[in-house]
């Protein structure tokens, strides 16, 4: 159930269901120093994978970041009670049965530092996504904010897929991109989020992208950087 991606740097997936469509979740797993695990985009907390991630160290921390991704953080932090449980902006409000949520517009942990540098993606406060980048193996961390679907999903998912423009291909979804509120603000999120030394991309829904991530993301983004010219 956990895949490795790169040096202390692990992922699990999960099948889940979208406004009834069936598609894949990832969690993306750090392992930062001392043997401290970062968990970001918590999967349900099946006894299986918690053994896996047993062997790896101890749970720390765990990441909801966003607002649409927080729906196990709560599951985790049962299994693990020394765990700090952060999320995105304004996810404290949605979620009032997690008091003691610390807030990713706070100061992080120093123990994130220097493998794990974060950007918030402003502009679309539908999610307040928080992007991440793990430095030592350059892998850029996403949500929701970019998506990229195969094509072995389901018929309806390959369809809503399409729709969306995230089939076969990186993208923001259109859906996402109609949601933005503050361009400016999200096209400078975009520009700072470009400008990383990014060699893989690790996606949240639903692929591990390492052939010519920069060139990707570069044109996944490119309708916001066009306002950064």
């Amino acid at each position: 159930m956990l895949d490795p991606i790169a040096n202390d740097l692990w992922s699990a997936t999960q099948q889940i269901s979208v406004h009834g469509l069936p598609v894949r979740t990832r969690m993306t797993v750090v392992r930062l120093a001392g043997g401290a695990l970062w968990l970001h985009s918590p999967i349900a907390p099946a006894a299986a994978l918690r053994a896996a991630l047993d062997t790896l160290g101890d749970v720390r921390w765990i990441v909801a970041p966003n607002r649409m991704h927080h729906l196990f953080a709560g599951d985790w932090q049962g299994h693990y009670p020394q765990a700090a449980l952060w999320g995105a902006p304004g996810l404290g409000a949605k979620r009032p049965d997690l008091p003691h949520l610390h807030s990713l517009d706070q100061a992080l942990p120093a123990a994130w530092q220097p493998s794990l540098q974060m950007q918030p993606f402003a502009g679309l406060p539908i999610l307040n996504e928080c992007v991440w980048l793990h430095q030592p193996s350059a892998s850029l961390i996403v949500t929701d904010v970019l998506q990229y679907y195969p094509q072995d999903l389901s018929l309806s998912a390959r369809l809503f897929n399409s729709l969306n423009g995230t089939r076969s291909r990186l993208a923001m979804p259109r859906a996402l991109r109609f949601a933005i509120r503050d361009r400016a603000a999200a096209s400078a999120a975009a520009a700072r989020i470009c400008a990383w030394p990014v060699q893989r991309l690790v996606l949240a829904h639903d692929a591990l992208i390492t052939e010519q991530a920069p060139q990707q993301l570069q044109q996944a983004l490119a309708f916001l950087l066009a306002d950064q010219a």
